[in-house]
């Protein structure tokens, strides 16, 4: 085995071994990396060096995002837009009424618990809460709706409006159905100052932040803590209806939709935009190099985007592996526009292109940096082929990684895409924000 070693907060440990299969003969590798209560393996075997080099390429392909902890973390949120886009959503605490236990396990009744916030881009908020309880003779519903601010990692809610009452149950007793109004009831309207953990929880489940005052509060009453979790309802479609012939006057206003426009005349005003966004792999040698094992070939695979305030973008996708046979230049390219509605952003390409080029030639006496500055110089053409212009919106999300230092814009997608290629944990490519001096030059290449 070989030494353990770290990498964006996983634990990775390899190595390699002979092994006899009847009269064949051939060495596997295990690459095991855990992080986060994750664990991810990778197993290699082979009866034959022929295919070596394409071996180590898809290792050192592998790319581990940094692994999500569902537990609360010291991270305070940046103050700037990108945590005001963080909380614009709606955000839920559904809970399910259970009859009691039934081997270890909660018995569900039919009946719920629902309080939710949507809050828009444009600083306005809507507040409901719906309870259905089997055990309860009537239906309860509250809504409240006014202001909101995030100043760091604290949220002012300040209502201007809002109202509850009891409503008696439908005779058919299903719980999506109403009954006439039995009776308002008293709801104080209160402006609460909470402190917010937007980085609460990012994982397979979705993202949670949480709210936390100094004292039991109207709209979230008594909490351990005085906390409540609430959980990111990616589709933005409420559970909880209004009763017959009510309105709030803003439940139809979409969280994600600013009223302000994200274009402004021919300039476009977003958390993305006016910024490079970049991320990057370095290529590492397997466990097959023996002591090499872990340390950067000067192969890479970098991703770049660029939005420009006038609505253009563009996005280059370069790499070059120093353990194939013969290094090339990989160069994808690709210009359009752009447009933001909300959270999602719509990336239209008008034109672009994939191309390889030769390098220079490299030794074993190089050290990695060197490697790396012949492989990025681009010596001759071989190839170029049209590019598929690929039409995708994405929802997305602008936040401050303490881990990168840097924030990250995370795409969101699915299913594999022209740019980002195969989708990343948690459904999403990651791009870090990095300076014009920084950032990888591509100029020459864009004319």
């Amino acid at each position: 085995m070989q030494e353990p070693a770290k990498d964006k907060g996983w634990d990775i440990i390899s190595g390699s071994a002979n092994y006899t299969d009847g009269e064949q003969k051939g060495l596997a590798t295990l690459l095991t990396a855990t992080g986060g209560g994750q664990m991810a393996s990778v197993v290699l075997m082979t009866n034959s060096s022929q295919y070596q080099n394409e071996l180590l390429g898809f290792i050192n392909s592998l790319q581990l995002s940094k692994p999500s902890l569902n537990e609360t973390t010291n991270i305070n949120p940046a103050t700037n837009n990108s945590s005001i886009n963080s909380i614009v959503g709606l955000w839920v605490d559904y809970t399910i009424e259970t009859s009691g236990y039934s081997n270890g396990f909660p018995t569900p009744s039919g009946g719920y618990f629902r309080k939710e916030y949507a809050f828009n881009s444009d600083g306005t908020y809507l507040f409901r809460m719906k309870n259905w309880a089997v055990f309860v003779k009537e239906i309860q519903y509250v809504y409240e709706s006014g202001h909101w601010k995030l100043n760091g990692n604290k949220l002012t809610i300040t209502p201007k409006q809002g109202k509850g009452g009891w409503w008696h149950k439908a005779k058919s007793n299903r719980t999506h159905e109403w009954g006439s109004m039995a009776k308002s009831g008293n709801w104080k309207l209160e402006s609460v100052t909470y402190t917010v953990d937007l980085n609460y929880y990012i994982g397979g489940d979705g993202k949670k932040i949480t709210l936390q005052s100094n004292a039991p509060t109207e709209r979230e009453g008594i909490k351990d803590n005085n906390r409540i979790v609430l959980n990111a309802r990616g589709s933005g479609e409420s559970l909880i209806d209004n009763p017959p012939g009510f309105s709030t006057g803003v439940e139809n206003k979409s969280a994600h939709t600013s009223a302000k426009p994200a274009t402004q005349g021919n300039t476009i005003n977003a958390p993305i935009t006016g910024k490079i966004w970049q991320a990057q792999s370095l290529e590492k040698h397997g466990a097959a190099y023996g002591n090499m094992s872990g340390f950067h070939t000067g192969g890479f695979w970098l991703y770049q985007y660029k939005f420009n305030k006038d609505g253009t973008y563009h996005f280059v996708y370069n790499a070059a592996s120093a353990v194939a046979n013969n290094p090339v230049n990989v160069l994808q390219y690709e210009t359009g526009t752009y447009a933001v509605n909300g959270s999602s952003v719509t990336i239209t390409p008008a034109s672009g292109a994939n191309e390889e080029w030769s390098v220079g030639k490299i030794n074993n006496g190089m050290s990695a940096e060197t490697i790396r500055k012949v492989l990025e110089t681009r010596v001759k053409r071989l190839k170029s082929t049209t590019r598929k212009l690929e039409k995708i919106t994405y929802p997305f999300s602008v936040e401050y990684w303490q881990g990168n230092e840097a924030n990250a814009l995370c795409l969101k997608h699915t299913q594999d895409t022209q740019r980002e290629g195969s989708p990343g944990q948690n459904d999403q490519s990651c791009f870090f924000e990095t300076t014009a001096a920084k950032a990888e030059k591509f100029n020459s290449v864009l004319q």
